[in-house]
């Protein structure tokens, strides 16, 4: 279960690649490899891809698939969370050209990454994937309602539990004015 490939005996077809790992392999991001109260990968990790030639470049082609069993971030649910993300990047052979001066990127340079060398692992290219697609938050549904601050209930299965305040009694006589326009 190796993703090291010699280049120089790539077939002209291109080289599938589908192979499957345990948690332990996502090495870049140690806190999902073992199980905890945080989140770890539940399954197994899926990679699938194609490399193939095109001139002098290569053309990576890739699917990372992954369950993530974690914690809702506003209500604090268990939930799992699917990643199943495709990605395509172009690989050149040679150092990677950097110069002196500051450069504006554009989304299609930081699909064209630079290699060296006969062989070339694709492991991290997939770890990266798996990582960029990771969220910030992990929410139970977009619309969580999270945690009542006062009372502490779960918003999304009942109400507030909360005494709710009139205000400041010295304002009360505000709530009656009235404003003609």
């Amino acid at each position: 279960m190796s993703l090291i490939v010699n280049i120089e005996n790539l077939p002209e077809e291109g080289l599938e690649i589908k192979e499957e790992f345990e948690r332990s392999w996502l090495t870049n991001i140690p806190e999902y490899t073992e199980v905890n109260e945080q989140g770890y990968v539940k399954d197994k990790i899926f990679i699938f891809g194609k490399l193939s030639r095109e001139g002098n470049n290569l053309h990576l082609r890739g699917k990372v698939k992954l369950t993530i069993h974690t914690l809702c971030s506003r209500c604090g649910d268990e939930l799992d969370y699917l990643i199943d993300s495709d990605f395509e990047l172009v690989l050149m052979p040679g150092p990677e050209r950097i110069t002196e001066l500051e450069k504006e990127l554009s989304p299609e340079d930081l699909d064209h990454i630079y290699y060296t060398g006969p062989e070339l692992d694709l492991t991290g290219y997939f770890q990266e994937q798996i990582a960029l697609e990771i969220p910030i938050q992990f929410l139970c549904k977009p619309d969580c309602k999270g945690l009542c601050p006062g009372c502490g209930v779960n918003l999304n299965y009942e109400n507030c539990r909360c005494q709710q305040e009139e205000g400041d009694p010295r304002l009360a006589i505000l709530r009656q004015l009235k404003i003609n326009k």
